[in-house]
């Protein structure tokens, strides 16, 4: 679209998005910004917005969601609301490329702040569970009857071997190594990391993985019941079941978290 708008700008954004046929619940789910937000864009009331390049970077994102110039939508915001887009925080000589570095720097902020959080999550439940399950630990059994009313037994019979205790699973890189998992596992699942991703890994309820992946590197585990991953750039992971390529978790820079089951698998696999 090389012409200037003819109507004001709210009006012009909102004319693009009906031409395109789509709602502002389906702009806001792709570009993460608040409907409430892209509403108040559309009835000219940027109030709403962060402000400066801030708000120039909402009005790119919902440009190229609905199919509009992303500079020429940004030229018609600053005209029609010149205090509230920080016109003069961006000097003439500043180029549409560095508001895009700057735009792509902050959203690298975002991803590791939510890596961050969901770490903190992470290490939250895992306290929890440990101090839970450390207080339901039972007590060693008391004699409270006296010897006389206990049954002669021949020596041998009141030796009761004590259960070894079974133990903790050994977390490599290649996975987790566990006999009852190995012998017939009936999932294999594979992860090759193609960038750098966070990655946490639950087998069969156990969590097995929680750290960062370096690009190249590959993983491989085998699951019984079922598989939980939460990846911080989705698109960085390239998944097989069973040694067959699954579908993509998500788009790059996304926190995705997916869970695989033994009987649900074949759904995630790549269509022929």
């Amino acid at each position: 679209m090389a012409d200037e708008p003819t109507v004001d700008f709210g009006t012009f954004l909102r004319q693009a998005r009906e031409k395109r046929g789509i709602s502002l619940q389906q702009v806001s789910v792709t570009t993460k910004i608040s409907a409430r937000v892209l509403d108040a864009l559309e009835r000219n009331d940027p109030s709403k917005l962060p402000g400066g390049i801030f708000s120039r970077a909402f009005v790119r994102s919902y440009a190229r969601e609905v199919g509009l110039e992303p500079e020429l939508a940004i030229a018609s915001f600053v005209a029609a609301f010149p205090e509230e887009s920080g016109a003069e925080e961006m000097p003439s000589a500043t180029t549409a490329e560095d508001a895009e570095t700057f735009e792509s720097r902050r959203r690298v902020a975002m991803t590791l702040v939510q890596l961050l959080v969901i770490s903190l999550v992470v290490v939250v439940l895992g306290l929890i569970y440990v101090t839970m399950w450390g207080s339901k630990a039972k007590p060693a059994p008391s004699v409270s009857e006296p010897a006389a009313r206990q049954p002669l037994r021949p020596p041998a019979a009141t030796q009761q071997a004590t259960p070894a205790t079974p133990p903790e699973p050994d977390v490599t890189a290649g996975g987790v190594v566990d006999s009852a998992v190995e012998q017939g596992a009936p999932l294999v699942v594979g992860i090759v990391a193609s960038d750098l991703c966070w990655l946490s890994v639950t087998v069969d309820g156990t969590r097995v993985l929680a750290r960062n992946l370096q690009a190249g590197e590959q993983l491989e585990y085998r699951v019984r019941t079922g598989v939980t991953m939460i990846a911080g750039n989705a698109a960085a992971l390239a998944v097989t079941l069973n040694g067959k390529p699954a579908r993509p978790l998500g788009g790059p820079g996304r926190v995705v978290t997916t869970t695989i089951t033994a009987d649900t698998f074949q759904s995630f696999l790549q269509q022929p």
